[in-house]
C-alpha cells in the first residue's frame, strides 16, 4: 500500500475541502493534488525509476507536501533535509543516500547553486522547473516498500538514515488517528518541521482524513502562532517541550482563550512536571495527550490518554495499538513489573533499518525488536516510565544516576526555564554531575542559589558539582537538546579542555 494512493483517495473524496493554509494562500485538496500530479510528470520525464531517492530541501509549505506526494506516487523515496541546513550538509546527504534528484525552494537555491555540479544527480527541480540534469550512473537499489529516509539528529557522530516503509508510516498514522479521533473537521497548526518524524506524522494524519493543515514557520514569533490558532479556528496543536516553554516564556499564552482547540499533544524530550502544570492550567478545557516515540518507530510508541494524567503522573503511557513493549535488564533477561532496563519495542511501525549501515542496524534491531536505548520500567498495568538513556546514565562512585531526576529537581525552582544534566570524567568518582541551566526572563539567580536548591532536595551523591547559567541551549535542528553540547559548555565553564 502506498501513502500517495491513500492521499489520492482523500483528494477524490473531498476535492473542495481546504487542505493547506500558508502565507495567505489557501489550497484545496484538488489544487494540492493537481500540483503534485504536475510535479510527478516532470520528475518522471527525467527517466526516474522506482526506489530512487529525492532530497527535499524545503520549508514547510503546500509545495513541500505536493513534492512529497509526487515522489511517493512514482514509488520513489523522500529524503528531507532541514531548511536551514548549509549547502555542504545537503551535499553530504545527497552522497550518503545516492540521491538522483533534489527539489529545492527558491529561497534556498542560492546556497546550492554551483555546489551540485559534481553530484551524481538526475535532476534538480526549482520552482517547478528542471534546472539541471547531470545523472551519470546507475541508481543504487532501495529496499522494497521504502518510502522515506529520515536522518536522526546526531550529537557527536554522523546522523543515521532511518529507513521507513509505507507500511511503517501507515501503521503509525492509523494508531494516531484512532487515539486522537481525528476527522475531516479537524485542523492543525503545523509548526513542527515536516522533515522530522513528529512533524511528518502530523502532516500525514491530517492528509489521510482530509483535515486542514495551517502552516506557520515563524516559530520565533509566538504571538503570530497564537493569533493563527484563533483566526483559523484550530482544533489541534502539537509541540515539543521547547515549543511550550517558548510560548509560556515569550507570550501571554496562559492568558489566551482557545475555544476551538479540542486537543494538544506533546512528544520528544521529557516534559517537566512544572511545564505540564502550566499546560493543564492553560488548556483546562482541552484534552492533553502525552506521547513517546523515536524516529525509528515512525515515530510513535506510547500514548498517555488525558484521563491518566493524575493517576499515572510521570508515565509516558501504554504501547499504542500494534506495538509491543518489554524491558530488558543488563543481564539480558526480561524485567518484571517496575524493574528497570532498556526499553525494547516491536510492531508494524518499526523501521526497516539504517540506510547503508548494516552494523548500526544489527545493533538496533534484534529479531524484530527495536532497542530504543532508553531506560525505563513498565508497571503492572503496562504503563511506561522513562528515567533516561542507556548512554546518558551517570556512573558516579558506586551509583547510577539518571540525568532526568536531577533535571526535574532543578526545574522545580520557580526561576528555572530549562535544565540539562551531564556527567563529566572525574578522577575520584569516575563521573561527576554537572548542570546547565537557562533562567526565566527577567529573573536573577546565581549558581549558588541553585546548588542550595538541589542540596535541600537531593541525596549528596545526586547533587550537581557545578551549575552553569546560559542564555540558550545547544539544540539539534529538530529542537532536541544536544547532550554533547551541554558537556562542552560545562567543560568550558570549568576551564577544562574540549573533549
Amino acid at each position: 500500500m502506498n501513502i500517495a494512493d491513500l492521499v489520492s483517495h482523500t483528494i477524490d473524496q473531498c476535492p473542495d475541502r481546504l487542505a493547506v493554509v500558508h502565507n495567505g494562500r489557501r489550497w484545496t485538496y484538488a489544487q494540492l493534488g493537481a500540483h503534485a500530479a504536475s510535479l510527478k510528470r516532470k520528475i518522471a520525464a527525467q527517466g526516474f525509476s522506482e526506489g530512487e531517492r529525492v532530497v527535499l530541501w524545503m520549508e514547510n509549505s503546500a509545495e513541500y507536501i505536493a513534492a512529497y506526494l509526487a515522489v511517493l506516487a512514482l514509488r520513489g523515496v523522500v529524503v528531507p533535509v532541514y531548511p536551514q541546513a548549509p549547502a555542504a550538509e545537503v551535499m553530504r546527504t545527497i552522497r550518503h543516500v545516492s540521491a538522483t534528484g533534489v527539489i529545492v525552494s527558491r529561497s534556498l537555491w542560492q546556497g546550492m547553486a554551483g555546489e551540485a555540479d559534481s553530484e551524481n544527480l538526475r535532476f534538480i527541480l526549482r520552482e517547478g522547473r528542471i534546472v539541471r540534469c547531470r545523472h551519470r550512473g546507475q541508481a543504487i537499489a532501495a529496499p522494497p516498500g521504502l518510502a522515506q529516509i529520515i536522518h536522526t539528529s546526531g550529537s557527536t557522530a554522523q546522523p543515521k538514515g532511518v529507513m521507513l516503509s509505507h507500511r511503517n508510516l501507515i501503521a503509525n498514522a492509523r494508531s494516531v488517528l484512532a487515539y486522537l479521533r481525528l476527522t475531516a473537521d479537524d485542523s492543525i497548526l503545523a509548526i513542527l518541521p515536516f522533515g522530522y518524524a513528529y512533524g511528518n506524522s502530523v502532516m500525514l494524519t491530517h492528509l489521510l482524513v482530509g483535515g486542514k493543515i495551517v502552516i506557520e514557520n515563524s516559530s520565533a514569533y509566538p504571538k503570530v502562532i497564537l493569533n493563527q490558532m484563533v483566526e483559523e479556528r484550530i482544533s489541534g496543536f502539537s509541540g515539543v517541550t521547547s515549543t511550550y516553554a517558548m510560548l509560556f516564556d515569550r507570550s501571554n499564552f496562559n492568558a489566551r482563550s482557545f475555544a476551538t482547540v479540542r486537543y494538544v499533544t506533546h512528544a520528544g524530550a521529557p516534559l517537566p512536571a512544572e511545564l505540564l502544570d502550566r499546560m493543564r492550567s492553560t488548556f483546562s478545557n482541552q484534552r492533553i495527550h502525552l506521547m513517546y516515540g523515536q524516529t525509528e518507530a515512525a515515530p510513535r510508541l506510547t500514548h498517555l490518554p488525558p484521563e491518566y494524567l493524575d493517576r499515572k503522573a510521570r508515565s509516558v503511557g501504554r504501547a499504542i495499538p500494534g506495538v509491543s513493549l518489554k524491558i530488558i535488564k543488563d543481564d539480558g533477561q526480561v524485567a518484571q513489573a517496575d524493574e528497570l532496563g532498556e526499553v525494547w519495542a516491536s510492531g508494524e511501525n518499526i523501521m526497516l533499518g539504517y540506510w547503508d549501515d548494516a552494523r548500526a542496524t544489527a545493533k538496533a534491531l534484534n529479531d524484530g525488536w527495536l532497542r530504543t536505548g532508553d531506560v525505563g520500567r513498565l508497571d503492572e498495568e503496562g504503563f511506561l516510565t522513562l528515567v533516561g538513556r542507556v548512554d546518558e546514565m551517570i556512573k558516579s562512585g558506586a551509583y547510577r544516576i539518571s540525568p532526568a531526576e536531577v533535571e526535574e529537581v532543578l526545574l522545580e525552582h520557580p526561576g528555572v526555564e530549562e535544565a540539562g544534566v551531564v556527567g563529566l570524567q572525574d578522577r575520584l568518582l569516575g563521573e561527576a554531575i554537572h548542570a546547565v541551566v537557562r533562567l526565566k526572563q527577567g529573573l536573577r539567580l546565581t549558581h549558588q542559589d541553585l546548588l542550595a536548591h538541589c542540596a535541600a532536595r537531593l541525596a549528596p551523591y545526586k547533587r550537581p558539582k557545578s551549575i552553569c547559567l546560559v542564555e540558550a541551549f545547544p539544540r539539534s535542528p529538530s529542537g532536541k537538546i544536544l547532550r554533547q553540547g551541554l558537556r562542552e559548555i560545562s567543560r568550558a565553564a570549568l576551564g577544562l579542555p574540549a573533549s
